[in-house]
């Protein structure tokens, strides 16, 4: 699997806000980009003008060489998924129907199966004719986790989901993007957690008012991490 997703100079707006400021990035398939910054710069924002879920944009948003747009769903189509941080599962319907109804969006021959998310995520196997709506929160984020990954995307953008869970689940979902990056799934990482992103992450971008100010490669990253948590920090 080869290909990349590039935002070029992209401008999000809503109604006359403009959010984004000409972000520029490119995540390649199988890598890690974790987008760091104080609440309020503008990282969900990006991932939701990836899925057009913003009012208006300008700039170009290029999957595997061809332009993004049109509707949300159209988009998932073309291989990009998110998982958004307020945690969206079907709330009656069952584990295994929650991921029997993303399981049902991915190509017939697809690899990664409903056995392989129970593989990566145990707790979802015992929990599997149980109401999606009386997990823990944890358990929510396994699952919502999960559905992404049975979709079978080539691209797929995590909004905080580690925020607010014990060290298993965080663990959890560390390997969940491990196995993701394995598979060749490309992954946009927005995450507060500095030692999570550390630990998964090959390139950093650090955003302030709608801007990528700085990035890091991965061993930059890791001989310097005091450089990155000062970008972090407010002063």
């Amino acid at each position: 699997m080869t290909g990349a997703i590039t935002f070029e100079n992209l401008h999000a707006f809503y109604g006359q806000s403009e959010i984004l400021h000409g972000v520029n990035m490119q995540v390649e398939a199988g890598s890690v980009a974790c987008l760091l910054g104080l609440n309020g710069m503008g990282k969900t924002t990006t991932l939701r003008a990836a899925m057009g879920l913003v009012d208006r944009t300008e700039g170009r948003i290029l999957l595997d060489g061809k332009e993004l747009g049109g509707p949300t769903f159209r988009r998932s189509q073309m291989g990009i998924t998110l998982v958004p941080e307020d945690r969206k599962v079907f709330a009656n319907l069952s584990v295994r129907e929650n991921l029997e109804v993303a399981r049902a969006m991915a190509p017939r021959d697809a690899a990664f199966d409903i056995a392989a998310a129970v593989e990566i995520f145990p707790r979802l196997g015992e929990r599997m004719e149980q109401k999606a709506g009386t997990l823990s929160g944890g358990e929510q984020q396994m699952l919502v986790v999960a559905r992404a990954m049975l979709v079978n995307p080539r691209y797929m953008m995590l909004d905080e989901p580690t925020e607010g869970l014990a060290p298993t689940y965080v663990e959890a979902i560390r390997q969940s993007i491990e196995v993701a990056r394995g598979r060749g799934i490309g992954i946009i990482l927005v995450e507060q957690s500095l030692p999570l992103a550390l630990a998964v992450g090959d390139h950093f971008h650090i955003m302030e008012n709608g801007q990528i100010v700085r990035s890091f490669t991965r061993a930059e990253a890791l001989a310097e991490p005091a450089a990155i948590e000062r970008l972090l920090t407010v002063s």
